[in-house]
This record gives structure tokens, C-alpha cells and sequence, in this order.
């Protein structure tokens, strides 16, 4: 992903600028939260309020985007939920995956999630929460850091040297004068997930919430790296069981989504 669409929009004659401006829109939405103002969105998107205005115009237009006849507020339309079920039903594990882990939340009263990179982030395309009281809330479509995530660290272990060299401006762009400290924390959990097979994420990504994860073999040549998140709050799940009881079960669960 570029950090900056309308450079990239100037140095590449295909880039076409108006297009990104729109899909910035769309991004600016996040999950759980009510409608949008022009204003909310051209402070989220770094654009002027008068292009903002003529972007939600065409788009809600097109469907994706609803406007509140109160409010004039914005939220996502329905041609975007066909879009993202257009996706997420191209990936074929899923399918195989959301049983399996349904009954792994079960058997282990722990939320599970199944996630895809994205830039620097994870973005969810499955989970499945326990039965307990109190379990990790992300849900389809959830975002989280792939720095400071069990999952994420996964994702990135299993990266070759040349897509983490590739990855590395974008981290350090994101996370500027913090980027050494975490470089240093990505690279141990990197030697940590060689030894063990998995990655751990005790406490830093949320403080109560404890995580692991490991990286799913892909099935297709080519095919976007997957990986597998367990999480639980932390009263329920010590180190200790994350280490001994989770985590192999969930190496376990790997081997049953891609044999």
C-alpha cells in the first residue's frame, strides 16, 4: 500500500488519483461505528472538504454509500457488502476453516480468528468467538497491527527475506521512532516462532488479552499467507496455558485446515 496516493498519482502516468481519493472514502469507515460526516471523513482521509463532498455524492450515487436523510450523515452501502462477500467467498479456506474452528472455540473456550496481511496490518476474514462471558470482541473485517499481534507476528515470520525487506519502510513510516525498538521485538518473535511454531502476543497488542498464533501452509502457490489467532482475556488464560494447552492445539488446527 502507498502512503501517499496523489505522489504516486504525479510519478505513475497509470495511477489513476480520482479513484484512489474514492477508495480512501470507503477505507475511512471502520467497524462498529455509525454514520460519517463530510467533515469526519476529509479529516480521516486528509482531503480537502470540497472533494469529499463531490466523492460521497458519486458514491452514494453508485450504492456504496447510504445517506441519512436526518442527518446527512454517511455509512457504507450494500454494493460494498457485495463486494466484500465477493471476496471473502473467493477464498476457498474459509470454507474448509469455519467449521473447524467453531469447534475448536468450543472445545477450548477461546475466541479463534482467521486473518490475511494487508499492508501492515491484519485484516480478519473469520472468527469465531467462545462461549465464555467475556471473549476477545473482533469481528469479519476487524484491523489489527501486525507488529504487536500474535497473528501478525505469524504472518510475518513466515514472510522471506525480501518481502520483510519490502515491508520494512511501511513499518517504519507507521511506527517512526519506535520502529527500532519494534524491529527488535518482530525479529525475536521471528526466532521465537522458528523454534517453536508458533507466535505469541502476551498483554502488548491489548493488556488483558492474550494471544497466539501460527501461519497455515498454503495450499496455493501464490496464494496470500493465512494464519490462525487464539485469544482470551487474560484472568481465564496465563502464559502458561497459552504456551502449553492453546498453542498446540492450535498447530493442531493448522494441520486440520491444510493437511
Amino acid at each position: 500500500m502507498s502512503s501517499n496516493p496523489d505522489t504516486d498519482e504525479e510519478k505513475d502516468r497509470l495511477f489513476v488519483g480520482a479513484l484512489a481519493r474514492g477508495l480512501r472514502v470507503l477505507a475511512a469507515f471502520q467497524p462498529g461505528e455509525g454514520a460519517l460526516s463530510n467533515q469526519v471523513l476529509a479529516q480521516r482521509t486528509d482531503l480537502p472538504k470540497s472533494t469529499v463532498s463531490r466523492l460521497t455524492y458519486t458514491l452514494t450515487k453508485l450504492g456504496y454509500l447510504s445517506q441519512d436523510h436526518d442527518t446527512g450523515y454517511y455509512r457504507l452501502g450494500l454494493a460494498v457488502l457485495a463486494l466484500g462477500s465477493t471476496v471473502l467467498g473467493s477464498y476457498d479456506i474459509r470454507r474448509v476453516a469455519s467449521p473447524l474452528m467453531r469447534e475448536f472455540a468450543l472445545d477450548n473456550t477461546i475466541s479463534v480468528s482467521l486473518g490475511m496481511r494487508d499492508g501492515t496490518d491484519i485484516v480478519y476474514l473469520e472468527t469465531c468467538r467462545s462461549q465464555a462471558r467475556v471473549s476477545v470482541q473482533l469481528t469479519v473485517g476487524s484491523r489489527v497491527p501486525l507488529a504487536s499481534t500474535a497473528i501478525g507476528r505469524a504472518c510475518y515470520a513466515i514472510l522471506s527475506p525480501a518481502e520483510r525487506a519490502a515491508l520494512a519502510p511501511e513499518l517504519a513510516q507507521r511506527y517512526g521512532g519506535d520502529w527500532p525498538a519494534v524491529a527488535a521485538r518482530l525479529q525475536a518473535s521471528c526466532e521465537h516462532y522458528a523454534q517453536f511454531g508458533y507466535s505469541e502476543s502476551f498483554g502488548e497488542f491489548e493488556r488483558d488479552v492474550m494471544a497466539v498464533g501460527v501461519a497455515l501452509p498454503s495450499p496455493v502457490p501464490g496464494m496470500p499467507v493465512v494464519c490462525l489467532n487464539a485469544s482470551g482475556p487474560a484472568f481465564a488464560f496465563n502464559a502458561e496455558a497459552m504456551r502449553k494447552q492453546i498453542a498446540p492445539a492450535l498447530m493442531q488446527l493448522a494441520r486440520r485446515i491444510v493437511p
